[in-house]
């Protein structure tokens, strides 16, 4: 459960917050990660699925799987966190670089 990269949670961390010993920043509230499987994939797939809006079809297969199994081990889609998605948030791992980071 090591974070990918320094400064970020692990997906552990992501996904449970608190109780896994991440509490996120004020950056992190502001960039919308908050803790929840969201956040995981996030931590995951950074800007590849996250930070595009909710029509991002991979994003949309992997919330559909995660429900389908919560369904199915009984706990519930009403249970299974407020923050599912993804679409939102700025992502902890840009890959694409922006003209702040381009000038560096």
């Amino acid at each position: 459960m090591t974070p990918i990269k320094k400064g970020q949670p692990s997906a552990h961390q992501a996904f449970c917050g608190e109780a896994a010993g991440w509490k996120p920043t004020k950056n992190d509230t502001l960039s919308h990660r908050i803790p929840g499987f969201g956040t995981t994939m996030n931590v995951l797939y950074g800007d590849q699925l996250c930070g595009q809006g909710e029509d991002v079809q991979e994003m949309n297969t992997i919330i559909t799987h995660y429900l389908y199994y919560a369904d199915k081990m009984g706990i519930g889609r009403e249970k299974a966190g407020l923050n599912v998605s993804c679409g939102q948030q700025k992502a902890f791992n840009p890959t694409k670089s922006t003209p702040a980071t381009a000038a560096l």
